[in-house]
């Protein structure tokens, strides 16, 4: 499966192999922006084995989401993490297979056009490198281990209260993965002169889904101006336990400078 850089051209987009097929026909590809194989509005993906994706992978397009209250959310023992602080996640959580990552920001009324934000997750290998199967996104919404997927919860019911949800089962990860990179970016931002400016009160969140029970809580929207990337924070094995850094570096270049930073080879 292969990953291709917007050029500023367009082109017809097929593709097919043992295990994937699809064909996105023509379509305008955007200085900036990365296309595994399809676009997330416009892609069609077909498999024996994997569920078709297109529509249900918008990956919050249009009007901003409008989150649920998670006041019922036990948040009586949240660890409060601030930029670059490490701790150990498989202390801090009672089940490991049952975690929610919780992504929520608010969008500055000054904004004149919506921001098209995606999260995508880098399952990284010892020589820090990411596999195409391992960058979990839009069109890739599960990785083959089923340790992360996009867009779901555990079946707990509390997606509606982020804008965006990552379901993990950290036992299910394959040992050949060392670590778990969250990132943002903004679809087209330079494009469309976008940046991270324009966001606030941005939030990391851990979960107990099956508790329903807050775990950690990292702001990340704290220094960040012109930023079109960033790594939020990443989760990665020490020994025989998984900890957490809370990283909120931010890059220019969008997607492919997160790309560049975990080993992905673009084309």
């Amino acid at each position: 499966m292969g990953i291709r850089v917007n050029t500023g051209k367009k082109e017809e987009l097929k593709f097919s192999n043992s295990k994937i097929s699809f064909d996105s026909g023509h379509k305008s590809i955007h200085t900036g922006k990365i296309v595994i194989g399809a676009n997330k509005s416009t892609g069609k993906i077909s498999s024996n084995n994997t569920p078709n994706m297109q529509s249900s992978m918008n990956s919050l397009k249009a009007a901003p989401k409008k989150r649920k209250n998670d006041s019922f959310m036990d948040k009586s023992q949240t660890t409060i993490m601030k930029r670059g602080q490490k701790i150990s996640l498989s202390q801090k959580a009672s089940n490991l297979s049952k975690l929610l990552v919780g992504l929520q920001w608010d969008v500055d009324s000054n904004c004149s056009q919506n921001l098209d934000i995606d999260v995508s997750v880098f399952m990284v290998d010892g020589d820090n490198r990411t596999k195409e199967e391992n960058f979990i996104f839009y069109n890739n919404p599960k990785s083959i281990d089923g340790g992360v997927t996009l867009d779901n919860d555990h079946n707990a019911g509390i997606k509606d209260c982020y804008d965006s949800v990552l379901e993990m089962d950290l036992n299910r990860v394959s040992p050949k993965l060392q670590k778990l990179a969250v990132t943002v970016t903004i679809d087209d931002a330079d494009e469309k002169n976008q940046s991270f400016r324009y966001i606030s009160n941005a939030y990391f969140k851990i979960i107990d889904a099956s508790q329903k029970k807050e775990i950690l809580s990292y702001m990340f929207s704290e220094k960040l101006s012109g930023e079109t990337a960033i790594v939020v924070a990443e989760i990665y094995r020490y020994k025989s336990e998984w900890k957490i850094n809370t990283i909120g570096s931010g890059f220019n270049g969008g997607l492919q400078a997160l790309c560049d930073n975990y080993g992905i080879d673009t084309v």
